[in-house]
């Protein structure tokens, strides 16, 4: 069954939405680094992995695999709130129109 074009470009808006949205968090963001060396190391391994998926979403957003890019895009969200949550990560989430 071929996906609707609709919905297909509907997709393809959301996640360059969703990626700019991310790209801008990454600019914006401040660290509040723990101050034990492990935590830290955590820290780091933690952004670097969601900027390469980030990476890996746009990639498979310009592939044209939609799926694959939007499970990229959730899994780098996934990484930075952690950070967020966890105290280590500032920043607020803004969606342009």
């Amino acid at each position: 069954m071929m996906p609707d074009r609709n919905y297909e470009e509907e997709a393809r808006k959301k996640l360059s939405r969703y990626i700019s949205a991310t790209d801008r968090v990454f600019a914006a963001m401040e660290r509040s680094p723990p101050s034990d060396g492990e935590l830290l190391k955590r820290m780091d391994e933690n952004i670097s992995l969601s900027k390469i998926y980030l990476s890996d979403s746009k990639y498979y957003l310009e592939k044209g695999d939609l799926v694959t890019a939007l499970v990229c895009i959730a899994y780098c969200e996934g990484l930075i709130d952690a950070c967020k949550n966890l105290g280590w990560l500032k920043y607020e989430w803004t969606f342009s129109e």
